[in-house]
């Protein structure tokens, strides 16, 4: 049996979430997590992204990731999105990562519609 999701939750350029995971996924070099994290053991979206940032001494941070998208011009970032991400994330000893599609913008070549928010301290770590 076939179930399908009312429009009304699909964004109004007709993509589906799953779209934008699967894109996640790819660019990353990570897996999609199928059902959207919704089983017990796999949370989030995208887990195995990995970020080499010290090849010398194998310095690397592994990222859990959390996908939300907008048909709009502008998200707001919910804490609860956050506080989420960071638990799942520190259960499985990687850290947060919150991907952002903004599909309502107008189109402007020298800014990206996807975005990766990450905690100031990993930021920090990868920089340095």
């Amino acid at each position: 049996m076939t179930v399908h999701r009312p429009s009304k939750y699909l964004p109004e350029t007709g993509g589906d979430p799953s779209d934008q995971e699967n894109r996640v996924a790819k660019r990353l070099g990570g897996k999609r997590v199928g059902g959207s994290g919704s089983s017990m053991y796999s949370k989030a979206d995208v887990r195995d992204v990995e970020v080499v940032y010290d090849e010398e001494y194998a310095g690397s941070v592994k990222f859990l990731v959390e996908c939300k998208q907008t048909s709009h011009a502008s998200i707001s970032v919910k804490w609860e999105w956050l506080r989420k991400i960071s638990r799942e994330a520190t259960a499985v000893q990687k850290e947060p990562a919150l991907a952002i599609e903004i599909q309502g913008g107008a189109e402007d070549p020298l800014c990206d519609r996807d975005w990766v928010a990450i905690p100031m301290r990993v930021f920090e770590r990868l920089t340095k």
